[in-house]
């Protein structure tokens, strides 16, 4: 075992010569989800007194809200900020604090607002590409929430809903590597349930669902019996899905604002306008996300091959193992589609996908190339007086 790996280690058992101590064990947290693991990692991070455990329960441009442990054994919220250090060691806007994020924090002697020194290791994180013309505007990752046990899809029933829409989310989900659920909101907007039914099992196949209507209490208790305690849940989706409506019936009161939504196309604005985590009665911890205008690709082929599980079944039968699925002979995917096997309408929302995953991932391919081409340009432009110097004998 090299030095690398015993540290390692040692941050994950607390080590036999130090083991864990009741600051870093900070059992009042216990209830926003801290465990021993989250403990060890946190007593590797830093040996600093005044540091301590903390988790961000709201995060809107730049600014954070943690809970950490209280004088009197309880949780305690503050408003924090991000170090310079932090700032400046953190390549992309990715690796800064999100909602949900376990953080090493400092609170100030004074008072007033504490600093974010560290982030804690992502067990889960939903993101996407952070908004901008992806032809021109640098490409990134922003994480809408971290550490997030469950990825509740919402999407409203009537003329808001869209089969195409739950599959781009439920993609984003997998990726995230938390759990799926899909709620469909607004039941007493559906003219045909039945038909509902059918397309949403189409769109999000062996996903579980529940149709709720939030104002009457109908299907609620399929989420609440998923939401325990100290459970971290997302509800992801569009504005006017139906999000902070869902929200304030699981607490039993309200806690975030809701809004009208237009009689044209029964779709809303946003109320939401932070990523906020809220502790329910019943245990669970639930983040609220503004509705997202544009929710681009940033995933892994895997995660496109979960959302659309016939089309990956069939691509196994396909004769070679580079087919595009297009105009190749043997392709098995498009014979599936020609024979009604596979809807046409996925099978369309697939390759649309894919392109868009394979084109950003090409851009970032290509960026991370230029910056290293760029770092050693700039290396070898601080090299050059040594080398004249020594080519000198000076």
């Amino acid at each position: 075992m090299n030095d690398t790996d015993r540290d390692k280690d040692r941050g994950r058992s607390g080590g036999a010569d130090r083991p864990l101590t009741s600051r870093q064990r900070c059992p009042a947290l216990r209830d926003y989800g801290y465990d021993e693991e989250r403990a060890a990692e946190f007593a590797a991070a830093t040996t600093d007194e005044r540091d301590e455990p903390a988790r961000v329960v709201e995060s809107s441009r730049g600014s954070c809200r943690i809970v950490c442990g209280g004088p009197a054994g309880d949780v305690e919220e503050m408003p924090a900020t991000t170090s310079g250090s932090l700032l400046h060691s953190s390549d992309t806007s990715a690796e800064l604090p999100s909602v949900g994020d376990w953080i090493v924090a400092r609170r100030p002697p004074d008072g007033g607002s504490a600093q974010i020194r560290a982030v804690l290791s992502r067990r889960t994180a939903f993101a996407r590409k952070a908004p901008g013309d992806a032809e021109h505007d640098k490409i990134e990752a922003q994480v809408i929430a971290a550490n997030i046990d469950i990825a509740v899809i919402v999407a409203a029933a009537g003329r808001d809903w869209n089969p195409r829409r739950v599959e781009r989310y439920l993609t984003v989900a997998y990726e995230s590597g938390a759990r799926v659920l899909l709620a469909i909101t607004k039941a007493d907007l559906a003219e045909d349930i039945e038909g509902l039914e059918a397309e949403a099992e189409l769109a999000a196949p062996c996903v579980p669902r529940s149709l709720v209507c939030a104002l009457d209490g109908r299907g609620m208790d399929v989420l609440r019996e998923a939401f325990a305690p100290a459970l971290s849940v997302v509800l992801l989706g569009s504005s006017g899905a139906g999000k902070s409506t869902l929200l304030n019936t699981l607490a039993g009161e309200k806690l975030a604002d809701t809004g009208e939504v237009r009689a044209d196309d029964q779709r809303g604005r946003h109320t939401t306008t932070r990523r906020q985590l809220y502790k329910l009665d019943s245990g669970a911890l639930v983040i609220d996300t503004p509705g997202l205008r544009e929710l681009q690709l940033l995933v892994e082929g895997d995660a496109i091959d979960a959302a659309f599980p016939e089309i990956e079944a069939a691509a196994e039968l396909c004769r070679f193992r580079d087919c595009r699925h297009a105009s190749e002979p043997g392709r098995a995917v498009i014979a599936a589609v020609e024979s009604g096997a596979i809807d046409r309408g996925r099978y369309e929302s697939w390759r649309k996908l894919g392109k868009e995953s394979a084109f950003l991932r090409a851009r970032v391919d290509h960026a991370a190339k230029d910056a290293e081409r760029r770092r050693w340009k700039s290396i070898e432009k601080s090299m050059r007086p040594f080398r004249n110097r020594s080519s000198r004998g000076g």
